[in-house]
């Protein structure tokens, strides 16, 4: 080694180590371009992994509204369905008179009449069962909704029965003059029908000759009860 020459060893040196700096800067700007492509390649990868998630996702979603729709559609059916039945009910237990009923109508009062010359009968004068069942009937068929005797409402399966002056609906005690058949429903139908002459023929002949009262009084407001269910028909009997 030739000691002389320092300089030309520390220029030696700092050469090589120019040269090592320079080759790595070199490897790495060889290197770092093939890292973002792969990073760029595995981000693209990512982000299409995400949108076809995203994109079963708004299937999903949209397959749940559809469900989501129908089951809607089912219960409002079902809702309605149920309203309909309930109001069914409701108008079979109002026209079965189990339920108070309160609306316009009007009040037919029967009361007997005087003793005279007897042209029918001893009892002609007298107002009877068939009376009362003959304008209960008339007044359904002028469209009642509700029919009440002296406060006892009638059931389609109500029955009538009596003897002289006396009148006993389904197994209730004796009722006797003055009756007040009440009745719920269109007062100017049932008032039409009752002051036809046709209807109530033998009563209305009864009220000239021997003074049965029949009197029609409207109503805005008649309240008719429930029917009693311990008065029920429980056997048939024969007329």
């Amino acid at each position: 080694m030739d000691l002389r020459r320092p300089g030309a060893y520390l220029l030696a040196i700092v050469a090589l180590a120019f040269g090592f700096v320079v080759a790595v800067q070199w490897r790495s700007q060889l290197i770092a371009p093939g890292n973002r492509i792969e990073q760029n390649q595995a981000l693209l990868q990512s982000v299409l992994g995400l949108e076809r998630q995203n994109q079963q996702d708004r299937s999903q979603v949209a397959s749940l509204r559809v469900q989501i729709g129908n089951l809607e559609a089912d219960a409002s059916t079902r809702s309605d369905q149920t309203n309909q039945l309930a109001a069914t009910v409701n108008g079979l237990r109002a026209e079965a008179g189990a339920t108070t009923l309160r609306g316009p109508g009007l009040t037919v009062t029967l009361d007997d009449g005087k003793k005279g010359p007897d042209l029918q009968g001893a009892t002609a004068w007298v107002v009877t069962y068939q009376d009362v069942q003959d304008v209960v009937n008339l007044l359904f068929q002028g469209g009642a909704e509700g029919v009440a005797v002296n406060s006892r409402r009638i059931t389609p399966l109500s029955g009538f029965q009596g003897t002289g002056g006396t009148v006993v609906i389904d197994q209730g005690p004796p009722l006797l003059a003055p009756f007040r058949i009440s009745a719920v429903g269109d007062r100017d139908a049932m008032q039409s029908l009752l002051s036809q002459t046709s209807s109530l023929g033998d009563l209305r002949l009864r009220q000239r000759l021997y003074g049965v009262s029949l009197n029609v009084d409207l109503s805005t407001q008649i309240t008719l009860p429930a029917t009693d269910s311990s008065l029920e028909v429980r056997f048939a009997h024969s007329p």
